[in-house]
């Protein structure tokens, strides 16, 4: 197999206009170092710049993408705007977590904004400890197939040796006032990578909140929506069922965004919080992150112990809600985080534009390109998709001669390379490889913006099978074909 490796030379990203390459240097501020951009390619460690590429070919929002052209201007036209007002942007964070809210909350509900889906698990522990009168025990669904940062968070330690508003700090290490937090995760697939049955993973769940109730300690419970493979894990039935028990906090991990946004609004009038972020199937820029809270849990938090002392170091005060911006947000000491306000710009753009196009619109786009996608892989032998692969808009595939983790990493790199043959040289884009069972596979992945622009073709009266994306694929299979000696 001829794979070869990315130069970074090649992968430089060309000058922007002035006011451009100030609006992408803070599209990449107030995150952590897996924002930053490397300093010789301007790109984060998962390959995306801070401004439109729109020579390359995006499939990869379960990862990362690069942020698009609308979402840029959004972006730019909110920087001018704050410029123009001289005033802190209190106001402006406002209206987001309400376009937040409109977009996915019910009557009642409200919004936190968060640097990364990760740190959401941050805000998400500190409200569940707010409201327990003693040690807390968190329960995590599916850990491999999250973040790599998750179970870390869900214990309330530090996941990275930065943090999105302080300066350096210890992995692993508990953030500063909390030190009693227990945790517990639950696999979502077997040893060789099949699914787990979801009533095991229900019956499992049960047994992890009742030896932690019987401990003496509240739980926080996580139900995953939708995996980086496109699993769910614990069922919503059995949720509900185990938070009739006022001691257990529920939290849905939504951050792929990948359900029907009635599924999450059903989820918060159950009375659980919920996970987002605009960074994965919204395609907006990395990192975007937000946790929805059900009616009522506002008001009844401001009566309750304010935010540990250590989430200073993550949240800023304007990302919370106004009516929580006195004595529970007291130990946060950053006023407003204007990297994350932009790049929830950028996402909002494309999240309103895909939910004003007809329902139906959206499924028949979705539904062709899963189709695509599953015509081409079952038209290559060396290609097959994941044990487990069902969601419309993830696809694991695996790679024959590809399928440790050392040769799935050097066919992404190379993927992602520009230049070498010349009828190969767009780089190609794919979610970061990911290990099932005893395989490791890469994914190929539909996002919103990727709807708006079949749509946007399909509104000119062209036919959906003639749309750029499906060109696209045919290059990314072709290339794929090249690297992988077929």
């Amino acid at each position: 197999m001829a794979l070869g490796m990315a130069s970074a030379a090649r992968r430089q990203v060309a000058p922007a206009p002035r006011h451009e390459a100030a609006l992408a240097l803070m599209l990449a501020d107030g995150g952590d170092e897996r924002i930053k951009p490397d300093p010789l390619t301007g790109r984060t460690k998962y390959g995306t710049p801070a401004a439109p590429a729109p020579g390359e070919i995006w499939f990869s929002s379960s990862t990362a993408t690069a942020i698009e052209r609308r979402g840029f201007t959004a972006a730019g036209d909110a920087l001018t705007a704050l410029i123009g007002q001289f005033v802190y942007p209190a106001g402006w964070f406002e209206r987001l977590r309400q376009r937040v809210v409109g977009l996915f909350g019910v009557l009642g509900s409200d919004a936190i904004l968060t640097a990364s889906g990760t740190e959401a698990e941050f805000i998400a522990l500190s409200i569940a400890r707010a409201a327990s009168d003693g040690p807390l025990t968190s329960i995590v669904i599916g850990p491999t197939e999250t973040g790599r940062g998750v179970p870390k968070a869900a214990a309330g330690r530090h996941f990275l040796a930065s943090t999105s508003l302080g300066g350096a700090v210890e992995p692993g290490a508990y953030l500063a006032d909390i030190a009693d937090v227990e945790i517990e995760t639950i696999a979502i697939r077997n040893s060789a990578g099949a699914p787990r049955a979801g009533a095991k993973i229900d019956a499992d769940a049960a047994a992890c909140v009742a030896k932690a109730l019987a401990a003496g300690r509240d739980v926080l419970l996580h139900v995953l929506d939708a995996s980086k493979t496109g699993l769910a894990g614990l069922t919503r039935q059995r949720a509900r069922e185990l938070a009739a028990d006022k001691r257990v906090h529920v939290v849905v991990d939504a951050c792929q965004l990948r359900c029907p946004r009635e599924r999450l609004q059903a989820d918060l009038n159950a009375g659980f919080m919920v996970m987002i972020t605009g960074s994965k199937f919204a395609g907006g820029p990395p990192f975007a992150g937000a946790l929805l809270l059900p009616p009522g849990m506002a008001k009844r938090l401001d009566e309750r112990r304010g935010v540990p002392a250590g989430l200073a170091a993550y949240s800023a005060l304007f990302d919370w809600p106004r009516s929580l911006q006195q004595d529970f947000t007291a130990a946060l000491d950053t006023l407003f985080n204007l990297g994350l306000g932009l790049r929830w710009e950028a996402a909002l753009a494309s999240i309103e534009a895909y939910f004003a196009l007809p329902e139906s619109l959206r499924t028949q786009i979705l539904t062709w390109f899963a189709g695509e996608v599953r015509r081409r892989i079952a038209a290559r032998p060396h290609l097959r998709l994941a044990k487990g692969a069902a969601d419309t808009t993830i696809f694991p595939v695996v790679t024959n001669g590809a399928e440790s983790p050392a040769g799935a990493a050097a066919l992404y790199r190379s993927l992602a390379e520009e230049g070498g043959e010349a009828d190969l040289a767009r780089s190609c884009h794919v979610g970061q490889p990911i290990e099932i069972g005893k395989e490791t596979a890469l994914r190929i992945c539909a996002s919103m913006p990727l709807v708006l622009d079949i749509a946007g073709h399909m509104a000119e009266g062209r036919t959906i099978s003639s749309a750029p994306a499906a060109g696209d694929l045919d290059f990314l299979f072709r290339k794929w074909d090249r690297l992988a000696g077929c």
